[in-house]
């Protein structure tokens, strides 16, 4: 139900509910023109382990989430309820007040509103170690995405470089579930639900790229794509968005009676200085061996594209007088005014011909620069004549931009002389290659999705099945186009699927030494076949025989395992060798890490009285960048007054009053990124902050020293707008 929906059946009056019922709908009718949608109501998150207490949303086990109530009392195993929005007319005391209901707690499921505030910690699940033990980890968050990304923004904000995700579709084939309940081609609201889905995750998502420079990369395919490609650029009005068309099947997938679908959709948001690297691939053509993709250093003189008309600048439309026997340019010719005729204009001397800026259809153009800078050009050679096209007649005039002019002040292009016109001669330098910027239509026989991803998958994981995974190369394509000169990258997939993102960048780390860390978020969704299998048997969610079921823990972690140490999960040797790029065998897996979590939520009141040391502890690690092994504490081992283990990049203290002790563990100490302090006193904070960065000094550059549990719990207290 969409939340006007909801408001119109709260309406007491029945003549004035069902007035005001048929004028939305008459309304809804109308809503033809752009990005129009309901915002449906806020998606809501079951926690099948959690038991309920007073305060609590909830609803039946055996029913939808949609039906819910709020708990007043629980005693002796019953739960006494009333309807959300009427808890003001009822009580603890006097619940009689208005209408409410007695449930046993065993047939209640707590139920967690998105947008609610929300305190989450990370429960370590497993960890593969393969790589140097001091290096970064990647991560892997079993978790709804939208309460994941809450927790990104608290470690992450700004701090992303690229975020890659592959949503559901929305094929209408029972894809995704919206409020638990599978979205299908006969819900009337398809469409709005999955735009008010991705609004919400999008919003959040925007946090934590960096605005200077980062790409979020969205695919889809033909049935939501005209809507995505809107809802971006609503969301990222500041920024470029740009939409690639790749091939991912050159056989296709049958549509009844239309074109078979070879293809989906990348859409590209560039923000602030991100652009494409080159890498000498167009995308579209196989390259064949030997082939030159370096761009020429001259550029075209005629402009091209918008305002590309004499009309637009008219100050810019002039004659460059030609010598056709000697074959140079005389000199540069005055602007004249929008009414004059060209053929009014008399050469300079005899035998000259004029080349105007005439373009490919014959009407009138305008050159790129003015007349006195076209003279300044020639003079110091970075103006020259070009071609001449018999079939039309005519000379073209390249020039040299800015850009070329300031890459030659680097050394980057290297000046070899000059020719007889008095042109520069230029080359690139032995250790600089500029290469064409690929295009917007992909058609790479590695990007087929049956080669690349199905048949991949069942490598490393036999005899499991997974609908339609990425081509592990499609995916690591779109990654270096940006990622490939930040060897740092921070990069996050919400909508990790089987894993392929993570398996992209640990390929890309190999292929040139980076230490680039994704970050995996994915739910534990269990397919409509074995959920259907299990209830047979009497299990539900939350049971481990149900959960043992679900994608991360049967594919996603599974995978990424197979992939860094190169076996199976009995054992074996892993089949096969990638064939993109860099070749060898599947089997030499990778020197990475991974740490598996799944979110977990605490209760506020032992986070604000400073219990839950233990829990936040994982979220500390990955604040201060998951360099290094996770430092735990012993199972039966208090909280620390300090905590500062050997070896780790941050610190603890969790006792303001023991500052000297903090100061003491740091003095000498190197390689720290994070200092954590728990205390209240803003002030006092103010001043503890200080302390410790003059007590770090030099040897930790950068140093975050950061006020906990406060810090944390205001954080989380915010986000429960992040639904709206």
């Amino acid at each position: 139900m969409s939340a006007i929906h909801d408001l119109i059946a709260q309406v007491s009056d029945p003549r004035l509910r069902e007035r005001l019922a048929a004028e939305w709908a008459s309304a809804s009718k109308e809503k033809k023109f752009g990005l129009v949608f309901e915002d449906h109501l806020p998606e809501r998150l079951p926690l099948p382990k959690a038991r309920p207490r007073r305060g609590d949303l909830v609803c039946r086990r055996a029913g939808p989430l949609k039906d819910v109530w709020r708990v007043l009392r629980v005693r002796d195993g019953v739960a006494t309820c009333v309807r959300p929005g009427a808890e003001p007319h009822a009580t603890q005391t006097n619940p009689s007040a208005t209408e409410t209901v007695d449930m046993a707690v065993d047939e209640l499921l707590v139920v967690r509103e998105f947008g609610e505030p929300i305190f989450p910690s990370l429960v370590p699940m497993d960890a593969v170690q393969n790589g140097d033990p001091a290096g970064p980890w990647h991560t892997l968050i079993e978790a709804d995405n939208y309460h994941a990304l809450q927790l990104l923004d608290y470690l992450y904000a700004g701090r992303v470089d690229c975020i890659y995700i592959d949503p559901p579709y929305n094929t209408g084939a029972r894809d995704w579930k919206y409020n638990n309940d599978y979205v299908d081609a006969n819900d009337q609201w398809r469409h709005s639900k999955w735009l008010a889905m991705m609004q919400r995750r999008l919003r959040l998502a925007k946090k934590l790229l960096n605005p200077a420079d980062s790409v979020l990369i969205v695919t889809i395919d033909e049935h939501e794509v005209h809507h995505l490609g809107m809802l971006l650029e609503q969301e990222f009005p500041e920024a470029q968005v740009q939409m690639v068309t790749s091939v991912i099947n050159h056989s296709g997938v049958a549509r009844a009676k239309a074109f078979y679908r070879a293809d989906e959709y990348l859409f590209f948001v560039f923000l602030g200085a991100a652009a494409v690297v080159p890498n000498g691939r167009d995308m579209l053509n196989e390259a064949e061996p030997g082939t030159d993709t370096r761009i020429d250093i001259w550029n075209r003189l005629l402009r091209r594209g918008t305002g590309a008309r004499r009309q637009d600048s008219p100050n810019l439309f002039y004659a460059f007088w030609v010598d056709p026997v000697a074959r140079r340019i005389h000199s540069v010719g005055d602007p004249i005014p929008l009414g004059q005729s060209r053929e009014s204009v008399a050469p300079p001397a005899p035998g000259l011909v004029a080349c105007w800026p005439i373009r490919s259809d014959g009407t009138e153009g305008r050159w790129q620069i003015s007349a006195e800078t076209a003279r300044k050009g020639l003079a110091e050679g970075t103006v020259r004549l070009g071609a001449y096209t018999r079939t039309r007649e005519r000379w073209s005039i390249s020039y040299l931009r800015n850009a070329e002019k300031e890459r030659i002040q680097r050394g980057e292009i290297e000046v070899l002389g000059r020719d007889e016109n008095g042109a520069l001669i230029l080359r690139f330098a032995e250790d600089v290659q500029r290469v064409k910027n690929p295009v917007t239509v992909w058609n790479q026989r590695s990007h087929n999705a049956g080669a690349g991803g199905s048949n991949l998958l069942r490598a490393l994981l036999p005899g499991r099945r997974f609908p339609f995974p990425k081509s592990l190369y499609a995916v690591e394509d779109a990654l270096r186009f940006f990622v490939a000169n930040k060897p740092e990258a921070l990069i996050v997939d919400f909508f990790a699927g089987s894993g392929t993102t993570a398996h992209a960048v640990l390929r890309l780390n190999r292929e040139d030494g980076g230490r680039r860390r994704c970050i995996l978020v994915t739910n534990n969704e269990v397919s409509a076949e074995d959920a259907a299998s299990l209830r047979e048997q009497g299990f539900q969610p939350g049971d481990p025989e149900w959960d043992a079921y679900g994608i991360c823990r049967q594919i996603t972690f599974p995978r990424l395992r197979a992939a860094i140490t190169g076996k199976t999960d009995d054992g074996q040797a892993v089949k096969g060798e990638y064939k993109f790029n860099l070749t060898y065998p599947i089997a030499e897996g990778f020197a990475a890490n991974l740490a598996y979590f799944k979110l977990d939520f605490l209760d506020p009141e032992r986070v604000s009285l400073r219990r839950a040391f233990r829990e936040i502890l994982p979220l500390l690690w990955l604040k201060a960048g998951a360099v290094g092994p996770r430092p735990e504490l012993a199972r039966n081992e208090p909280e620390p007054v300090l905590f500062a283990p050997e070896g780790s990049n941050f610190v603890v203290l969790l006792d303001e009053t023991r500052m000297g002790r903090l100061l003491q563990a740091i003095g000498g100490r190197t390689g720290l990124s994070h200092v954590f302090i728990v205390t209240d006193a803003d002030e006092s904070f103010k001043t503890m902050a200080q302390e410790v960065r003059d007590a770090a000094g030099r040897g930790n550059p950068g140093l975050q020293v950061v006020q906990l549990y406060r810090d944390y719990l205001l954080n989380f207290m915010i986000n429960q707008g992040g639904a709206k």
